[in-house]
Parts: structure tokens; sequence; C-alpha cells
């Protein structure tokens, strides 16, 4: 073959150098015209797939170097193990026998194009680009109000300035200087620094996103099926971090003020300083989009079976014989509900040893839910206080918010609590407010839990002994039902895979389900 596709690999070998017009993707060579003809009539290759040789310069670097034959064999690759993640021709297959998750490449990019993953992946880059464009016009925002505040500050201090005597020039400077300082070595350096790698992610995913068009129109589908493999790397490392920018406060919006001394206009001599220079940190307002199932597997990556779960026991603590629920804060403590003492939400440390207890008189506690790292939500299961407790774990203080019936399983998302009311349903409660609205309108029964995660709600319900999964609309994803398997379906867990974690009846027995579209 020859090293510059611009030429034709047959004449090549035949030691004539000719321009190639077409690229055979099965016998990975350039072909001038005259050879694409014979190729086209030969019995071995009349039915090899070619492009046009500038649309296959047109592919990323990285997918045209994805050859179909085995450079150790001489053969061509026929399989994929996806235990180690390689290809394999029937010479390599030697070596894998015993390797799980051994397939035909036909199979794994069969309709590759069309597949449900290509496409959640084209709109996966979509929603990162927005949201990197998102992002960059808030930071731009910033500076420019950075920018407006630092005059504005700038103004104050001169205008001080002006109705105080020549003793205060040198105040007056160390102030303009620490706020220049501030503004400038700080706020410019950390946004210009997070503004400058958003623009190159941006182009990046720009970049990807160009390459998903030149794979659909001009890739074969190996090279496809690998160029969807880099792409969703990279595209999750990106979406993480878009994801860690926001939990880390790095999007935290800055503002720039001046607290001036009070005390500079009646008593010169004894003021010191004229004032000093704050910045307040905003929580962002910036709402990111996010695709279903951003979470899911590489392509021909094999998911576990759930038989493969393998559960380590970590700590073991003593508890009260009636914990209902139960929340970890960030710094460790643990919150019960204990039923055994209803009106009170026990704080332990993260050696399970209590530290104080929280009245909820006249309310009761039936689940808790972590908010932030020093307030949590209670729900009350009472009948006559139907309401939910936003409790400060360091104040020791409570804000009821009432609601329109018992309250049973709870979480928190993204500032709204989703909580199981009795007969009502899944309600979205605004925290501030405690508006609600409803989620998923349904008979629920008593003794129900609830949790959120990957933006779905998993949910048990007593009342027909079922386990259901739904959008954060309320549209239903799956439901599990099977009273030969589980009857009274209480506490509910879920990890990052979609796998749930559920104990029922007698307490005692936990199930593991997870949901697949076979």
């Amino acid at each position: 073959m020859a090293s510059n596709p611009k030429f034709c690999s047959i004449c090549d070998q035949r030691h004539i150098t000719k321009p190639s017009t077409d690229w055979c993707f099965e016998c990975n060579q350039a072909l001038c015209t005259e050879c694409k003809d014979f190729h086209t009539i030969s019995k071995a290759s009349k039915n090899h797939s070619s492009v046009a040789i500038s649309n296959y310069l047109a592919l990323d670097s990285s997918f045209s170097q994805i050859e179909g034959h085995c450079s150790v064999h001489d053969d061509k690759y026929q399989l994929f193990c996806q235990s180690h993640d390689c290809l394999l021709c029937l010479t390599c297959l030697e070596e894998h026998m015993k390797c799980e998750g051994v397939v035909r490449i036909s199979k794994l990019t069969e309709d590759v194009k069309t597949s449900e993953t290509f496409i959640e992946t084209q709109n996966s880059l979509s929603d990162i680009i927005l949201n990197l464009s998102k992002i960059q016009s808030n930071l731009e925002e910033n500076l420019r109000d950075i920018t407006t505040q630092k005059e504005s500050v700038l103004r104050q201090i001169t205008q001080l300035r002006k109705k105080i005597n020549s003793h205060f020039d040198q105040l007056e400077n160390a102030l303009k200087i620490e706020l220049c300082k501030l503004v400038d070595d700080q706020c410019h350096t950390n946004i210009d620094t997070t503004l400058e790698e958003i623009r190159k992610q941006k182009v990046n995913m720009e970049i990807f996103q160009q390459e998903m068009e030149d794979l659909y129109k001009y890739g074969s589908d190996l090279q496809t099926f690998f160029g969807l493999r880099r792409i969703s790397v990279e595209m999750n490392t990106t979406d993480q971090y878009l994801q860690t920018l926001g939990d880390d406060g790095i999007l935290n919006r800055v503002e720039v003020s001046c607290k001036m001394d009070t005390k500079i206009c009646n008593f010169i001599e004894e003021v010191n300083s004229l004032g000093s220079i704050q910045l307040q940190k905003l929580p962002d307002q910036i709402t990111l989009k996010r695709s279903k199932n951003k979470q899911a597997q590489l392509v021909g990556v094999r998911n576990k079976s759930i038989n493969e779960i393998k559960l380590k026991l970590e700590h073991t603590f003593k508890l009260p014989s009636r914990v209902t629920g139960c929340c970890f804060l960030p710094d460790g403590k643990i919150v019960l509900c204990d039923r055994s003492c209803k009106n009170y939400v026990r704080i332990l440390n993260p050696h399970a040893e209590l530290m104080f207890e929280i009245s909820m008189s006249p309310s009761q506690a039936f689940d808790v839910t972590c908010i932030d790292d020093r307030t949590v939500a209670v729900s009350s299961d009472s009948i006559y206080c139907r309401q939910i407790n936003i409790v400060n774990i360091d104040a020791k203080s409570r804000r009821p918010l009432l609601t329109e019936g018992i309250c049973y399983g709870i979480t928190h998302k993204d500032g709204s609590l989703m909580v199981c009311v009795e007969r009502k349903g899944i309600q979205n409660v605004n925290t501030q407010n405690g508006k609600s609205t409803s989620i998923v309108p349904c008979k629920l029964s008593i003794w129900c839990y609830i949790v959120s995660s990957d933006n779905k709600l998993y949910y048990t319900n007593s009342e027909d002994h079922s386990i259901k999964c739904c959008d954060m609309e309320g549209n239903i994803i799956w439901t599990f039902k099977n009273e030969n398997v589980v009857r009274d379906p209480c506490g509910i867990a879920v990890d990052n895979t979609g796998t749930c974690l559920y104990c029922y009846s007698t307490y005692t027995n936990c199930l593991v389900c997870r949901w697949t579209t076979k």
C-alpha cells in the first residue's frame, strides 16, 4: 500500500505514480481510475465499498488509521474482544478462547450510523457545545459586570477621598491598589483561565461534531464504530468537566463591592483604613442541558450483569431498631429518622456516635434527604402535621413547608424536593416557597420511598407491590412488578449504572434489579 493515499496503491507496487480517485475500505487501498474499474468488476472485490479519495482524506487521521487487516497474521479482522478491547482475526482468536464477550465485528457495526448510540452521541455533542456556549457567555458577562463594579467602587473611593484632607492620600491609594490587585490578579486570572479552557473545549467539541458528520457521510462502519468510541470518551470527559465546574463552585459569579468605614466622616483622626474590598460569590444560574443516558457505557463495552455484582461490607453501625430514614452529609455525619423517638432527628458522627438530637415536634420524622453540607429536609408522616421540615444542622433550627398530604419517602435534586405523598403521588416541592406541583399522580400507599439518579426518579409503591422508574417530568420508563419475587417494597437505593437495590417485606431481605432493553 502506498504510504500516501493521494496516489494509487496498486500502481505504486508497479513503481508507477498515478493520482488516486477512490479509496476502498475493504482493501485499505487508494485506487486510480483504471484500477478502480478493474476493482469494480473483479469477483473478489466487486462488493467492496469505496468513497471518493477527497472524502476519505476529509476524515480525521485517527479514523483513517483504523485498519481492517491484522498486521501480525496477515488476515482480515472478523471479531472483537470486549474484555481486552481489541480486534481479532481468526488466528488471534486462539489467544482469546477463554475471553467473555467475543463478538463478530459485523454484529457490532451493523446499522451503527443509525443506532441510538450514534444519534445520542450527536445530540450529546450539541448539548455540550450549547453548555459551553452558555458558560462562555456567563463568564464574559461576569467579567463585564466586574469591570463595571470595579469602576463603581473606584468612584466611591474617589468621592469619599474628596471629603477628607491630604492625610488620607496614602490610605486612598492603598485601598485602590488592594481593589485592583484583588480584581485583576484573582478575578481576571481565575476567570480568564477557566474561560480559556472553556473556549478550548468548545472548539474540540465542534471539531468532534464535524467529525461525526464526516463519519456519517464518508466513514466506513468500522471507522464509525471506533470513531464513535473515541468521541464518546472525549465527550463524557468534557461533560464531567462541566459538571465539576459547577460542583467546585468555579462557575459562581463574582461580585465586587466596597464596604466603607462609616466612622471616617466624623472621626478622621481615628481611622486607619478607608475600607475593605469584598468579593461575593453567588451561585451560578446556568442550567446545563443534559441528555438522557449520559452515563451510558462506551460503544462495544459489555455491561456487567447483576450476577457479577458483589457487595462488600465497609462498616457496621449499631443503630436503633426502628430507623425509617437515613442520609449522609458531605462531611460524613449521619442523619437518622428514628421511629422509637418519633419527634426527633438524630445526628451521628462518622463513627455512628450520637452528637445531638433536633426535635421535629409537633410533626414526626419519617425520611430525610441532604440538601447541602449543613441542611437536610425531613418528611413528616403525621396526620396532624402534613409538612416537610427544612432543618439547619448547625443552627439546630427548622423551617416547615406545608404539604397537601402525609409525606413518606423524600429526595432532593437541583433545589427541589421530590416527595411521596400518600394517595397523591410524587410531588415536586420548592425548598424556598413550599409550592408543590404533581410529577406522578398515583395512589401511593404508606411506607413508599424515592431516590433520584441521573435525571431519573426511582420509587416504591406497596399499594401494588411495584418499583417504578420515571424521568423528571413523570414519564414512566419502566416498572418492576412480580409479587412472587417481592411484596411490600420499601427502602430503595440506585448506583450510577441504574442498578436498583431495595429492601422489602421483613426488612431482612434485599433485591437487586437493573432494567435492560432486551
